[in-house]
């Protein structure tokens, strides 16, 4: 079922192939005028779908696009894992190296290990934890 499927799809893409060919050598005027109409049909249908939507949810028709909402930006702030690299400013950052690279120590535990962890919006609810469902019923 599956190969046949295949096969007629297959078919149906080289007949419209044959026939774009055949407009485009024999008649291009009547194929400029049939994909214009076709983009105009679709504009239509597009616009009537976006009045829909905007009298429906009191949206503008064209929203304008101009970046992430606030609330985007600070989810995808609280959400980060990558941080940026900036130079530390301790009380090594002015000396001089004597002309050779400084080599880093490494801390005893990496940094997200040590990190507090952040506390979550948990709530309880009250109940009889303990009751058994009569499985009966369902």
């Amino acid at each position: 079922m599956q190969r046949t499927m295949q096969m007629v799809v297959l078919a149906v893409v080289a007949l419209a192939v044959i026939g774009l060919g055949y407009q485009m050598i024999y008649n291009p005027i009547g194929l400029l005028t049939r994909v214009l109409f076709i983009a105009g049909f679709v504009a239509v249908i597009f616009f009537l779908y976006r009045l829909y939507l905007a009298k429906r949810f009191g949206t503008p028709i064209m929203p304008k696009r101009q970046g992430p909402s606030r609330s985007q930006l600070k989810k995808a702030k609280r959400t980060s894992t990558v941080k940026k690299a900036t130079p530390s400013r301790g009380p090594n950052f002015f000396k001089a190296t004597n002309g050779t690279s400084a080599v880093k120590k490494k801390a005893p535990y990496p940094k997200s290990a040590i990190k507090k962890r952040a506390d979550h919006n948990f709530t309880v609810i009250e109940g009889k934890k303990n009751k058994k469902k009569n499985r009966a019923l369902f």
